[in-house]
């Protein structure tokens, strides 16, 4: 599970990203807002030890590996 999250966290955020560089006049305000929310919810994550996207996982039946 922690490489999947990984994987979701970094596609994400390279998605967020290209939307923000963009060659627009103006970057809409949600794309800002989204990658502020991800930057919280990994700093909030690294003190809490609790994650949405992990609940998520759990919840579709990943199995978390013991190695």
């Amino acid at each position: 599970m922690d490489r999947l999250l990984r994987l979701t966290s970094g596609v994400v955020l390279l998605i967020v990203f290209l939307f923000g560089i963009l060659p627009a006049q103006d970057v809409h305000w949600f794309w800002k807002a989204f990658i502020v929310f991800m930057s919280i919810n990994q700093i909030q994550s690294a003190f809490t030890n609790w994650c949405p996207v992990v609940s998520l996982y759990r919840a579709l039946g990943v199995k978390e590996c013991t190695c």
